[in-house]
C-alpha cells in the first residue's frame, strides 16, 4: 500500500515526459507580448533607404524657398525704387512726380522784411534744372521797391530828402536740395505729393544801398498738383551789406515768396 501511494503521488505531481514546464503566472506569455496584426498594419512602412522621406523634405524646402522669393520680389517692387548699385538698394517711397532731367519755370511774389529799410513787397521769376531727383540748380530774379520811412518825419521838418526811394533788382544763383518727400492728405480721396527742400546761394542786389555780394539761405515747400503744375512756398533770408544815411552794416532781409511752377520735359 505504501509503495503504491507513493508512486501514485509522484506520478500525479511530476510533469509528463516531453511536456513544457509550467508557466510563471507573474510573467507575460509570448502571445501577449506579440503585437496584434491590426496594430502592425496601422504603422507606416519604412522604406529600405529612407529615400522617399528625403524627397518629400526636399520638395517642401523648395516650395518654401519659392514662396519666400516671390514675397521678396513683391516687397521690392512696392518699397524700393531704382536698380541695385554696388549690391545695395536705396529704400525710398514710391513717387508719382519725378523731377530728374526736367526744367521748372516759376512765377513768385511775396513779402520783403528788411533790417534797416521799410518792409515792402517783391515779385519775380525763377528757372531751375534738376540733374537728379534730389538736387537742382536755380536762378532767381526779383524786383523790390526800397523806401526808408523813418526819414519822413525829418523830411517834413527840414524839407530835405536824405534817402531817395529806389527800385532794387536781385539776381541769385541757388542750389536746391530736396531730402524729404511727403504726402499730404486733404480729403479722404485726395492725397497730394510734395517736397520739403533747402536752398542756399549767392548773387547780387543792384541798389545804391548795397555794397557787395548777397548771400542766401532758406527752406521751402512744393506741392505737385499735376504732372506740370506745382505750388511753391519759400522762406528765404538774404544777407547783404547795406549803407543807409552813411551807416553800413550786414542786414538780414527775410522774404516770403509764394507762386506756381510749370514743368517742362
Amino acid at each position: 500500500m505504501a509503495i503504491g501511494l507513493t508512486n501514485g503521488y509522484e506520478a500525479r505531481a511530476a510533469p509528463p515526459p516531453g511536456s513544457a514546464p509550467p508557466e510563471n503566472p507573474f510573467t507575460k506569455s509570448a502571445d501577449e507580448e506579440a503585437p496584434a496584426p491590426d496594430e502592425e498594419s496601422a504603422e507606416p512602412a519604412e522604406t529600405p533607404s529612407g529615400e522617399a522621406g528625403e524627397e518629400q523634405g526636399q520638395g517642401e524646402e523648395a516650395e518654401g524657398q519659392g514662396e519666400g522669393e516671390s514675397e521678396s520680389a513683391l516687397h521690392g517692387l512696392a518699397c524700393l525704387e531704382g536698380d541695385a548699385t554696388g549690391g545695395r538698394r536705396k529704400g525710398v517711397q514710391r513717387r508719382d512726380f519725378l523731377k530728374r532731367h526736367r526744367f521748372e519755370i516759376s512765377a513768385v511774389g511775396g513779402f520783403y522784411a528788411s533790417d534797416v529799410l521799410s518792409s515792402t513787397y517783391d515779385y519775380g521769376g525763377a528757372l531751375a534744372f534738376y540733374p537728379s531727383e534730389d538736387f537742382g540748380l536755380e536762378v532767381l530774379v526779383t524786383r523790390s521797391p526800397f523806401r526808408f520811412r523813418l526819414e519822413e518825419p525829418f523830411t517834413a521838418f527840414d524839407l530835405e530828402h536824405h534817402f531817395q526811394p529806389s527800385t532794387a533788382w536781385q539776381g541769385i544763383f541757388s542750389l536746391l536740395w530736396s531730402p524729404i518727400h511727403a504726402k499730404f492728405k486733404f480729403t479722404d480721396a485726395t492725397i497730394i505729393h510734395g517736397d520739403i527742400f533747402a536752398v542756399a546761394g549767392a548773387g547780387r542786389t543792384f541798389s545804391d544801398t548795397v555794397q557787395g555780394l548777397t548771400w542766401e539761405a532758406g527752406v521751402g515747400l512744393k506741392l505737385y498738383f499735376s504732372k506740370y503744375v506745382t505750388f511753391r512756398l519759400d522762406l528765404r533770408d538774404f544777407l547783404l551789406p547795406q549803407e543807409v544815411l552813411g551807416v553800413g552794416r550786414i542786414t538780414n532781409n527775410v522774404t516770403v515768396l509764394g507762386g506756381f511752377s510749370l514743368w517742362l520735359g
